[in-house]
């Protein structure tokens, strides 16, 4: 795992929060994130307009991605902890900053 590899996994995931396909975007969550996921998708923006993946910073041997996402009027910040679980790139942890 990579801070490319993440970028582009975070980017896939954030296009998916947008267009809607929150199976997709569930697939990257361990259930640990999972139970995070309703409290932070409460303060996004509606509608939901762009994701954009601002930063990507190691933390240990993890990565943070630090995601934009944009409605009309707003515009939320999420942190999403990303971790090699069982041979998969996923998110461990989503935060508000």
């Amino acid at each position: 795992m990579d801070e490319n590899v993440v970028r582009e996994r975070a980017q896939a995931h954030g296009d998916a929060v947008v267009a809607g396909d929150l199976r997709r975007a569930g697939g990257d969550l361990t259930k640990e994130a999972a139970a995070q996921a309703p409290a932070v998708m409460a303060k996004l923006p509606r509608p939901l307009r762009s994701a954009r993946v601002e930063a990507v910073t190691a933390a240990g041997d993890d990565f943070v991605a630090r995601t934009s996402y944009e409605g009309d009027d707003a515009a939320t910040t999420v942190d999403s902890r990303w971790a090699e679980r069982d041979g998969k790139v996923s998110i461990v942890e989503l935060s508000l900053p």
